[in-house]
């Protein structure tokens, strides 16, 4: 039987036990600035960085010495079972923690992992965009402050936990799969559509960010993300906007043209394609 809803206060902020079952528990942390000391865990332990805080992580290998390593979010890494680490934010910070127990990760490669493994979390939306609507979802619950049913916080937990782990592991490219862009330039592109989600964002000028032809480029980027560069450019604005309609008090025509769509009409035709529903309902959930 899961357990309920806890916040943990503290002088900087506060941890929230949002969820605990038998397989694995789910937890935010929230904090002005924070530090956690050296610690191990016997469970695997998946953290996303949801705002672009900068933190410092710090790992002991079973085979080497400690290692250092600064992370910019929005960013995810995995930390393997018995591993020693410490983890510094030196400023704000809005961080979702998955502790994976056996029974959850049993059948994922990960369990051979044996590294921490860290990645940013645009590239893991481009490889499977779903993991961009549960990281929404959560920032979402996070932020309201209030208290979910716990079968809820359990499933978008579970989904949360089974897209990450399968995104960061598609990596591995089998000898007769078709090869895609390289991880670097997939980079570039996706920062380069974050940063200008608000412009046209053609295929042409994202082929010269590439630095590869349009035509050549859209066939790799799908290669890579199964999506056609401009699919994967509307779901995210589609986020972005659902993103504003929950922490702005700005108009829809002002978010649709902030975010790229041409009109309010336009933004609301593909929130019905991927998100089935108006962008009005999700400006109704948001906190008052």
């Amino acid at each position: 039987m899961s357990k309920p809803f806890v916040l943990f206060p503290a002088a900087n902020g506060y941890r929230r036990r949002l969820y605990e079952g038998r397989a694995f528990s789910v937890h935010y942390d929230h904090h002005a600035s924070n530090e956690w000391d050296e610690h191990t865990r016997e469970q695997e332990q998946l953290s996303a960085v949801l705002n672009e805080a900068t933190v410092t992580l710090r790992w002991k290998p079973a085979d080497g010495d400690w290692r250092d390593m600064e992370i910019q979010g929005p960013s995810v890494w995995l930390i393997p079972s018995g591993t020693p680490h410490a983890l510094v934010c030196p400023g704000k910070v809005k961080m979702v923690t998955l502790f994976l127990k056996r029974e959850f990760t049993a059948g994922f490669t990960v369990c051979a992992a044996s590294a921490v493994t860290v990645i940013a979390l645009a590239q893991l939306i481009v490889r499977d965009a779903f993991i961009g609507h549960l990281a929404g979802r959560f920032r979402q619950m996070c932020c309201e402050q209030i208290v979910h049913d716990a079968a809820y916080v359990e499933s978008i937990g579970r989904m949360l936990g089974t897209h990450l782990l399968r995104a960061m592991w598609r990596g591995d490219v089998r000898p007769d799969q078709a090869v895609g862009l390289t991880d670097e330039v997939l980079q570039r592109v996706v920062g380069h559509i974050e940063d200008h989600i608000g412009d046209s964002l053609r295929l042409a000028a994202l082929g010269r960010v590439a630095g590869i032809s349009s035509s050549h480029f859209g066939r790799l980027f799908k290669v890579s993300t199964g999506l056609t560069p401009h699919t994967y450019v509307q779901q995210r604005r589609v986020a972005k906007a659902q993103q504003l309609l929950l922490e702005t008090g700005k108009k829809e025509v002002e978010i649709a043209s902030l975010c790229g769509f041409s009109d309010e009409t336009l933004m609301a035709r593909w929130f019905r394609r991927e998100l089935q529903c108006r962008p009005s309902e999700i400006r109704a959930q948001r906190p008052s």
